[in-house]
């Protein structure tokens, strides 16, 4: 498989996981809210949290691309910004924060 095999591959997993979490979520949201809820209850929610961990996902797999080419280096987002690699925002506004190589979310995690 080549490289751009591969991102496309990740790319295609990354929706179908998308699509399933939405689906998933809204079920289970309108499942235990009761009829006067169920309206204010959307699907937008549940693809923030699910388009925030579809950046963390990605900002931690650079990161590992990254730590090829500096090891024995701690990752910070400064340094990943130095090489070019653009570090996304959260959807809901969340502050994203370094855990080693694991990116967290102040919002949803």
């Amino acid at each position: 498989m080549t490289r751009g095999q591969d991102g496309f591959s990740g790319i295609v997993i990354i929706i179908v996981l998308l699509v399933a979490a939405l689906l998933y979520f809204g079920y289970v949201r309108l499942q235990s809210a009761g009829p006067e809820k169920r309206t204010t209850i959307t699907a937008i929610d549940a693809s923030r949290a699910v388009a925030c961990r579809s950046n963390r996902i990605n900002v931690e797999r650079d990161i590992q691309l990254w730590l090829v080419d500096h090891p024995g280096e701690s990752p910070s987002f400064a340094a990943l910004q130095a090489a070019g690699i653009r570090i996304p925002a959260c959807p809901e506004g969340g502050e994203y924060a370094l855990d080693g190589v694991h990116v967290r979310c102040s919002k949803h995690e």
